[in-house]
Parts: C-alpha cells; structure tokens; sequence
C-alpha cells in the first residue's frame, strides 16, 4: 500500500488534500443532522457501535433516546422543510441542549425501520470507529467526527476520479487535476460529504470500480488486480444495494477483460482470474446474506439490508406493471411519448430534478439558489456540451481503442438509471411523493469529471489547460455561493 501510495502523483496528493479541507469546512457550517436523511444514517451507526449488530428494524423506537432527544432541542423538527427557521441560536437555547446532554441520555435505541436500516452495514461499521474512538461521549462531538470520516472517504472518490483520468489520458496531466478538482468543489457533492450519510461510500467504491475497470483493460488483468477488483465490488454491494444496478455492465466488463486475458494469458489463466474475481465479490456477499436469511426466520426480520429491495406490491394491495415502470423510468428522463397513458411529472425532469438538483438543492431539499443560477445554469450545460462534442472529436484517434471498455461503462450507467426507476415508480405510487434527486446519479461521477475535461479539450493545445482552469475556478465560486447560501439559510 505504500509504494501504491507513492506512485500517486503530487498532483493527485494535493486535490485529495483539497477535497477533505473542503468537505470539512462543509461539515462545519453545515449544522448538525441537517445533511438529508443524516438522522437515520447516525442512528444506524450509533445501533451498530453501541450494540455490535445492525439495526434489528421493525415497528419500534427509530432513534436512541439520546439522539432524539437532542434532535427536540435542537429544534430539528421545526426546521426542516421551513426556510424561515433557523434551529437553535441563543445561549438560553443551547443551555437547555447542554442540561440535557449533561443528564447523559442512553445512547442505546430500539433499532426501528428507517429509511435506511434496509441498506447493508459497512458504512455504518466504517462509521462506528471515529463513534467509539471520540474522547467524549457527547453525540455532537461523535458526530462532527463521524463527518469528518465522510470528508475523507469523498476525498477519496476525488483520488479516484482524479487516478481515472490518469488511466485513460495518460499523456494529458492537466486533465487529471481539473477532473478531480471539478467533483472536490462540486456542491452538491460536497454537502452530502458534509454528513454521516452512506453515499458517500458508495461514490468512492463506485469511482474505485471505474478506475480498475479502466487499469485491467489498459494493462490487462492480472491476479492482483483480480482480487482487488473482487473487493471493490463486494464492499459496493456491502455498502448499498443501488451498486447491485452496476452489476451487468461490470459483469461485461470482467467478460470482456477474460476474452482479453485468453489471448495473451491462455484461456485457462483467462477463466481462472475471472472466477478469483467473481470469488472474492461473491463470498462476503452470500455470507452476509445468508446472516439475512437466518435472523428472518429466527425473528422475521433482517438484520440490515436486503429488506424490501425487489417488491413490486404496493401499500393498497395493487401492483406495480412493466409498463408503469418503463413509462415512469423513460419520463425520467425523456419527453414523454405519444402513446403513454400517464404523465408522471409536471416538469422535465432532466431539467427541474437532475440539472437544477446538481447545481443545488440543499438542506432537507428546502432552500436553494435564486432562479437566475438554474437557469444560467442550463445556458452554459449547452455550452458545455458543445464543446465537450469537440473536445470528443479531437481525441477520435484514441476511442476505436478504448470503445469496448465505454460500452461497459454505458451498461452500467444505464442500469443505475433503470434502477432510479424501477425504485421511483413504487416510491411515488405508494407516498405520492417524488423520489429522484440528483445524487442519485453520483456513482457516476467519474463520467462527469470526463465530461469536463473533453469540454475543457475542445480549446486548441495550448489554451486547453487554461480553459480547464477557469471552469475550476468556476466550480470554485459556484462551491464558494453554496456555502454562503448555507450560512444565510441557518444563521442568517
């Protein structure tokens, strides 16, 4: 690990630094538990540490009775969803906040149902280390460091944009720092590394598993990279069951790295670096799901993960069709066509959820931008897109090459799409409210740093690196307005 280490660029050790300041800083503006759904992501972590097992679920007490009570005082409640309130503010508030944490609540909770006690734990196991290792028991203290885990495991997913980049433009270093320094200020990004959330995991492994993909095609599939690769995907799907959409394109891309292995490694080496892979993802995988399926029939619950993840039936009885989900999932992200019967959405949603949402929505979804920067926004995603056609045109010698391994990574970006919707149609038809949002789409935020960096190659040679550094410096005022937004919003 340490000479891997050692071989990452200066460069490379510079944007990592960046990424964890800046997604630090965001976790100490950001107030406590105002990260979207960060309150059942602590009390998953908090169950795990204090208990040793994942949240049992089922119909009783969601949070400990330290974390809600905190939560009450914190005037939690009362904020999210309200732009006019601002939480606790004055000494007498935060007196009754200390008198309460100074009775030393149990930090010990029922493990209910939450919105994520579904997802698998090794996350919340990652997170459970700082929770134990804090020099205080104060739940605030615990939390600012579990957040700082987050902001070093998104700045790990900018290394591993930034090590991407390298991968398949090794002849273009400014490439590498742009890519990587677009994702560490991108906004959005950077709130969600603000809190205990597990999406942050699964931004990092999901990056990790691009990078390998890309490292095994270019310099072939060795036993080492077999093996690591096996581990990445295990700890994607250990880490949240959306990663399982990932699954076919990156079960073409090892089908595609085997066929390459035949011919300079022999078909039998071939299929055995393919088993060692499959074997290292699968083996954590079944024996955490066979952990599931035993505490179900010791109890008739699971124990964190795989929990109503393929249910098609909805609250009323009624069922989800094929044709509800592919008319749901096209709308996501299409104009509706002529012959479906429904319109699920009012306004496109590749423009009032995925363009509008990454540019940002923060908080519980409760505050945002003026409109004038969405729809500024829209103008220069035009603009980008031109220029990223050009910059795509300019490098056309290298892609007949490097087509297969693209196709692989297309396969998988559209498996998560389709799993967006195949989860959104059942969200919406059972709550009646949206379900997409922009950080859905994060697992593939290797492909926009890509995407920056060909519209950054459409200037001639020369200017190339120039163009790349105004749109860091871009991306830098855009995370800059963000964060004061944030500050007027919760302390102005």
């Amino acid at each position: 690990m340490r000479a891997a280490l050692a071989r990452v660029p200066r460069a490379g050790r510079i944007c990592f630094a960046i990424a964890f300041v800046n997604a630090a800083i965001w976790g100490f503006v950001v107030p406590p538990f105002q990260v979207p759904d960060e309150i059942s992501h602590f009390a998953y972590a908090q169950y795990l540490a204090e208990t040793g097992q994942p949240p049992p679920q089922g119909l009783k007490g969601q949070y400990s009775p330290e974390e809600q009570g905190t939560l009450e005082r914190l005037g939690f409640f009362e904020t999210i969803g309200r732009a006019g309130q601002r939480g606790i503010l004055t000494p007498s508030e935060n007196a009754v906040l200390e008198r309460f944490l100074a009775s030393h609540p149990s930090p010990v909770g029922q493990g209910g149902t939450t919105s994520t006690s579904n997802q698998p734990p090794l996350y919340y196991a990652l997170e459970a280390i700082p929770y134990l290792l804090s020099p205080s028991a104060d739940i605030l203290v615990r939390l600012a460091l579990m957040r700082l885990l987050s902001a070093l495991i998104a700045a790990g997913t900018v290394l591993a944009v930034f090590m991407f980049l390298r991968e398949l433009l090794p002849r273009t270093p400014w490439a590498w720092t742009v890519g990587a320094l677009m994702v560490a200020f991108q906004p959005t990004f950077d709130f969600l590394a603000a809190g205990v959330h597990g999406d942050n995991l699964l931004f990092f492994v999901s990056s990790l598993t691009f990078l390998l993909l890309l490292r095994a095609y270019r310099r072939g599939l060795t036993l080492c990279r077999a093996l690591v690769l096996g581990a990445a995907i295990a700890a994607g799907v250990l880490t949240k069951l959306t990663f399982i959409a990932l699954l076919p394109g990156i079960a073409l891309a090892l089908l595609l790295l085997c066929w390459r292995a035949r011919r300079s490694q022999g078909g039998v080496r071939a299929l055995a670096l393919l088993a060692a892979t499959a074997a290292v993802a699968f083996v954590p995988v079944a024996l955490y799901a066979a952990l599931n399926v035993l505490a179900w029939h010791r109890g008739g619950i699971t124990a964190g993960g795989f929990a109503g993840a393929t249910g098609s039936t909805l609250p009323s009885g009624g069922t989800v069709t094929l044709n509800q989900t592919l008319d749901y999932t096209w709308q996501l992200y299409l104009p509706k066509l002529w012959f479906m019967n429904h319109l699920y959405f009012p306004e496109a949603p590749i423009w009032s959820t995925w363009l509008d949402g990454s540019i940002g929505h923060f908080g519980w979804l409760d505050y945002t931008f003026p409109a004038w920067v969405y729809s500024d926004g829209l103008k220069l995603l035009y603009v980008l897109l031109a220029l990223a056609l050009i910059g795509l045109v300019r490098l056309r010698r290298g892609i007949p090459g490097m087509l297969p391994i693209f196709v692989c990574f297309a396969t998988m970006a559209v498996g998560l799409l389709g799993a967006i919707g195949y989860a959104g149609i059942r969200y919406q038809l059972s709550t009646g409210y949206p379900f997409a949002q922009a950080r859905y789409l994060f697992p593939l935020v290797a492909l926009y740093a890509l995407f920056i960096v060909l519209a950054a190659n459409a200037a001639p040679r020369r200017w190339a690196p120039l163009l790349g550094a105004l749109l860091v410096v871009l991306a830098m005022t855009h995370g800059l307005f963000a964060e004061t937004l944030t500050i007027s919003r919760y302390y102005g």
